[in-house]
């Protein structure tokens, strides 16, 4: 299958790795030879073109896009897929310097916080713009699917795990044991949960045995006096009689009735 680009050799240096690039004979050069295939790239990667671009007409990529060398298209593609998967740290930067006595020829520098990062971004960039040029009527390239790959690639080799990575999110507490998680309730957790709380309700305390009555304290026996006693007894013996009229008028306040006699 023909291809766009030979990469010819790849240094790779503290901070910064340097591809040489050939745009093999025969293929376009510049992106004005196919305006269409290269709005293909950019509807891949819309971001490529707010990059900041210095040294050519403007301030930013998209205002030379349009009419720029393949190699530097590559760059920019590829330090947008390193961006993408948010492992290149704060800056992504490149550079594209052609190669003094080749037309051809060029290298393309990129930033490398980390070696598998930056080739396989270079590597995925340069097959994309093959598709856009050369083979547009096959299936389109997947751009998240190829960052999502690159990240666990990348974490994989690092020894590390994708925290962004949800797609075999683990278990809530409690739903490896058979309990449903956190908001959901079926018919039987329900009917268990309520068991739970009868268990957990006190059972009511017995009620306390009456306090049994005090005792009435026994009488004083009084000291009787014979003598007072038969005192008193013979002072009622000789008490004279009462009146019915006395008797009658201490109620209705009157004296004895008419016609009425002494008894």
């Amino acid at each position: 299958m023909a291809t766009l680009f030979n990469i010819l050799k790849i240094t790779v240096g503290a901070d910064k790795l340097c591809a040489r690039v050939l745009v093999n004979p025969g293929m376009p050069l510049r992106t004005s030879e196919d305006i269409e295939a290269t709005a293909r790239v950019y509807y891949l990667a819309p971001a490529i073109a707010k990059h900041l671009c210095l040294g050519d007409t403007g301030r930013e990529f998209q205002e030379c896009m349009g009419d720029t060398e393949l190699p530097h298209l590559l760059e920019h593609l590829s330090v947008e897929i390193m961006n993408e998967t948010g492992l290149a740290g704060k800056v992504s930067c490149g550079r594209t310097r052609q190669v003094p006595g080749d037309e051809r020829l060029f290298d393309v520098e990129l930033s490398c916080p980390d070696d598998a990062l930056t080739v396989g971004a270079l590597s995925s960039a340069a097959f994309m713009i093959d598709w856009a040029f050369l083979h547009h009527e096959a299936t389109s390239p997947d751009f998240a699917g190829t960052v999502s790959g690159l990240r666990k690639l990348v974490l994989n080799l690092r020894g590390e795990e994708d925290s962004e990575d949800t797609s075999e999110a683990p278990a809530a507490d409690g739903e490896a044991e058979g309990l449903p998680a956190d908001g959901e309730m079926t018919s039987q957790g329900a009917d268990a949960a309520d068991v739970s709380v009868q268990m957990d309700e006190r059972a009511p305390e017995p009620m306390p045995a009456p306090e049994p009555e005090p005792e009435p304290e026994p009488r004083r026996r009084r000291e009787i006096d014979p003598m007072g006693i038969r005192r008193r007894a013979k002072t009622a013996e000789h008490a004279p009689a009462k009146r019915i009229a006395d008797v009658f008028g201490s109620v209705f306040g009157g004296g004895s009735t008419s016609g009425g006699t002494d008894a």
